[in-house]
């Protein structure tokens, strides 16, 4: 039977698997070429793994009546497949599987492995509190329990955002994945016109809004009311909101339907990618 020092070890190692797996995907030193469909149907296969033994270790060691002996294969599981998990994502290559798919699988195997050991770090938490009370079974308080639920609430929510269903899930080309990222820096670019638009139109103060800032100040006024721009700014801002459409704009409203179609030439999707790139950079 395992005991609660064995299965501090086993959450320790956990913890330690998992750093060295995340080290592991950002030194993506991954030579042999593997097939895209068999990787991510690998991947996807690993998160389910991860997700299951999630549960029943976070059900073992539920701290108002832990069951060690019941840890050892979720922990061993744990263990292994966390690595293994990163040996796969370090098989996405840029050159090979795509730029924009590689970073997706890569971000969402990190943020996963983290999620992991965050929860094995809040179980050895618990552990050691109830070992430094000569190991008696004491009930957790409720925000320690709060703690590790969260925790293994995390893990749940992104392997099952990974395994949804197109277009919330892991992308299934890397087509699909720039496709996606465009979408979500489309909106960041919708956003910032629309603050750039209001900049360098600001509204005339009249005596009403001066009364209404009398009666309320929430302390964001001199940043978020366009109508305090000093007269350099908003010559500024209407010199910025002229190139505006034909910088950013314009490519994002065309590159959308261009990504509609399944038939791109290798280099103009390399090209896209490295503007996408560009872009994010910019926010």
């Amino acid at each position: 039977m395992s005991s609660a020092s064995s299965v501090q070890a086993s959450l320790t190692l956990l913890a330690q698997t998992c750093a060295l797996s995340i080290a592991a995907i950002r030194t993506n030193s991954a030579a042999q070429q593997l097939p895209l469909s068999s990787l991510r149907t690998d991947f996807i296969s690993l998160l389910s793994v991860i997700y299951s033994n999630t549960t029943k270790l976070s059900i073992a060691l539920n701290p108002s009546n832990p069951t060690y002996s019941a840890t050892t294969i979720p922990l061993k599981d744990l263990i292994t497949y966390s690595s293994t998990l990163a040996s796969n994502a370090s098989s996405f290559l840029p050159n090979v599987h795509g730029r924009a798919l590689t970073a997706e699988v890569h971000s969402t195997a990190i943020d996963i492995l983290t999620a992991l050991r965050e929860l094995a770090h809040a179980h050895l938490s618990l552990l050691i509190k109830s070992a430094g009370k000569d190991d008696a079974a004491i009930p957790a308080s409720k925000t320690a329990s709060d703690t590790y639920l969260a925790k293994t609430g995390v893990v749940h929510e992104l392997i099952t955002q990974a395994k949804a269903d197109h277009p919330q899930g892991l992308s299934r080309t890397n087509l699909i994945a720039v496709r996606k990222r465009w979408r979500e820096h489309s909106d960041l670019v919708a956003d910032a016109a629309a603050v750039l638009e209001i900049e360098a139109d600001p509204p005339d103060d009249d005596g009403d809004d001066e009364n209404d800032d009398d009666d309320f100040d929430d302390g964001w006024g001199d940043l978020s009311d366009p109508g305090k721009q000093s007269p350099e700014q908003v010559e500024l801002a209407k010199k910025v909101r002229a190139l505006f459409p034909c910088l950013m704009i314009r490519p994002l409203t065309m590159v959308p339907p261009l990504l509609s179609s399944s038939r791109l030439s290798p280099t103009l999707l390399a090209d896209i990618q490295r503007r996408a790139t560009h872009v994010n950079a910019l926010y």
